[in-house]
């Protein structure tokens, strides 16, 4: 199985053009970004509080905006890891993490946040305008 691409640019341009202007586009994608760390960390509390319901509702609110967001790879991620937990009691939805405490499940969703806060914002980059020619 091939690993999905980080961002979706094709996605992204659909939307683009949907909404008729790249500076809403920007703003769209910027709340994104600052949104996006507060969802990994509301992640993180739920399976720290082995609270599977407030797993649910955080992993799909990551999967949906992700997917908004053109954010391909970690929206697939996270639709896994939903299907993953959808059926409590089990624990594979606690089952990511080892007995050492260290969160590799988390720690994967973070690396395929970071890269993903990367990669749009040099989309945003090439969204502004070239200034006038010289």
């Amino acid at each position: 199985m091939t690993a999905a691409p980080v961002l979706d640019t094709e996605a992204l341009r659909r939307l683009g053009d949907d909404l008729g202007d790249a500076e809403i586009l920007g703003g769209f994608l910027r709340r994104f970004l600052a949104l996006l760390e507060q969802r990994i960390e509301r992640l993180e509390r739920s399976l720290t509080a082995h609270d599977h319901e407030s797993w649910m509702d955080a992993v799909l609110s990551l999967k949906t905006s992700s997917a908004q967001a053109g954010a391909r790879a970690l929206s697939e991620l996270a639709a896994r890891v939903e299907k993953a937990a959808e059926r409590p009691p089990s624990p594979s939805w606690t089952a990511w993490c080892t007995s050492t405490g260290r969160c590799e499940g988390l720690r994967l969703l973070r690396d395929v946040a970071a890269e993903t806060a990367r990669q749009l914002r040099l989309f945003l980059d090439q969204l502004r305008p070239a200034g006038p020619a010289t």
